[in-house]
Order: structure tokens, then sequence, then C-alpha cells
């Protein structure tokens, strides 16, 4: 995958998350992001190699 640029359009997903009743939903990244400036960053696993 490429790296990411200012002012690029993020690549589409679906992300995973638990709502506040603890449902488990799911949503794009394109409806998340859209209309927005968003800042996008990542931590590597713990205990991985990279860590």
């Amino acid at each position: 995958m490429a790296p990411i640029a200012v002012g690029a359009t993020l690549p589409d997903g679906t992300l995973s998350y638990f709502d506040a009743e603890d449902n488990l939903q799911q949503a794009t990244v394109h409806s998340l992001a859209a209309g927005k400036k968003v800042i996008l960053f990542g931590v590597p696993g713990a205990f991985t190699p990279t860590c």
C-alpha cells in the first residue's frame, strides 16, 4: 500500500467498534470521514518486533 499524502483520499474499509450499550457496530472509513478533515495515526502492536 502506498503512503497516504496530505490531501489524499483515504482508502475505504470497514471498522468495527462497540457502542455505548456494548453492541458491536460497523462503519466505513468514508462514512466516518465524509466532509471532515482527518488525522490518521497508528501504533504498532505491543510485544511485536516493531515495538
